[in-house]
């Protein structure tokens, strides 16, 4: 191995490192409660060196949302390959959400979390390439889902006076919505023996049913 390339693998797996430590930090905290300082602190690096790989925390956290939202749109890809029609498709579809939520709940969290994107200076989101990525793959997986309600409508299985686009958002106003849920209703769900999991698949259910023709 040369040694430029040598150099370039030791690059990466910090860069890793730093991004597994801002990971847990981001997902166990709000976003205003984890510094730099911190986060360089758990990797065993100085501050100046974390810089070195990330301008602000702001790009950091979107190196972490951004390696969530990757593999939150390669569960979905691979999942939707296995459906025929387009509403078979749609409900694959809604069971990688649905897996991706329940086997990385912190990226779900951070991708859903209210604390975080809306307190973020626009100016800095807007100039970090990893914002910038993690809009557009986001749009792709909205994208994936507008199609296959569209295609569901075509082949006939979907309801005709459906909107794909609105239904593709919705469902994700759904899921941020169950992701950001009030104490008061996840109380009244707990005394009706309606457990988390449960009420996340009848949301699918009836989402589900809402489009079926």
């Amino acid at each position: 191995m040369s040694l430029a390339k040598w150099k370039e693998r030791e690059r990466e797996q910090r860069q890793n490192d730093i991004i597994n430590a801002a990971r847990k930090l981001f997902a166990d905290k709000d976003f205003d409660e984890v510094s730099m300082n911190k986060i360089a602190e758990e990797v065993g690096l100085g501050k100046s060196t974390l810089y070195l790989y990330f301008k602000n925390k702001e790009s950091l956290y979107f190196a972490v949302v951004l390696r969530g939202t990757r593999i939150w749109a390669e569960m979905i890809k691979e999942e939707v390959k296995k459906g025929n029609t387009g509403f078979e498709k749609f409900v694959l579809y809604g069971n990688a959400n649905r897996g991706f939520s329940n086997k990385y709940p912190d990226y779900f969290r951070l991708l859903y979390s209210p604390t975080s994107i809306k307190q973020f200076n626009m100016d800095k989101m807007n100039s970090s390439e990893e914002f910038q990525e993690l809009k557009e793959l986001f749009k792709e997986i909205m994208f994936i889902g507008i199609d296959l309600i569209q295609k569901g409508i075509d082949d006939d299985e979907i309801r005709p006076d459906v909107d794909p686009t609105e239904a593709a958002i919705l469902l994700s106003v759904i899921f941020n919505g169950n992701v950001n849920m009030g104490d008061w209703s996840k109380e009244i769900l707990e005394s009706e023996g309606i457990s988390e999991q449960k009420f996340t698949n009848d949301i699918g259910d009836f989402f589900l049913h809402m489009l079926k023709k």
